[in-house]
């Protein structure tokens, strides 16, 4: 007996239904200076700030306090910071030369 193949029956398409779509406003250059904001001149002292802030301990403080003040005053507070600094290096300056005193008094004593 011959085969009898059913007649395939189109189905209409449908049409989807579309969203209009939203036209973007053309994007400005990221890099032109207008958009950029002013970045921190010098990030040594940025950077050394922060190490400084941390080390210190963050009392009370948030870490993005911290940072923004880094970000506004690196200098400033890094003059004070190394003012600290030089307080210590004289102490320990004049430490060295005391010991430098006291040994070559050792040795004059010892010929």
């Amino acid at each position: 007996m011959p085969m009898i193949k059913p007649k395939k029956v189109a189905k209409k398409k449908i049409a989807k239904k579309t969203k209009p779509t939203k036209t973007k406003k053309p994007v400005k250059n990221p890099t032109s200076r207008a958009l950029v904001k002013a970045k921190s001149k010098n990030t040594l002292a940025y950077y050394q700030c922060m190490c400084h802030q941390t080390q210190q301990g963050l009392k009370s403080k948030k870490i993005t306090g911290a940072c923004h003040d880094c970000k506004h005053n690196a200098l400033a507070i890094n003059a004070k910071m190394s003012a600290q600094k030089t307080k210590a290096v004289k102490k320990i300056k004049e430490g060295y030369e005391e010991l430098g005193r006291g040994l070559s008094e050792l040795i004059k004593a010892s010929k």
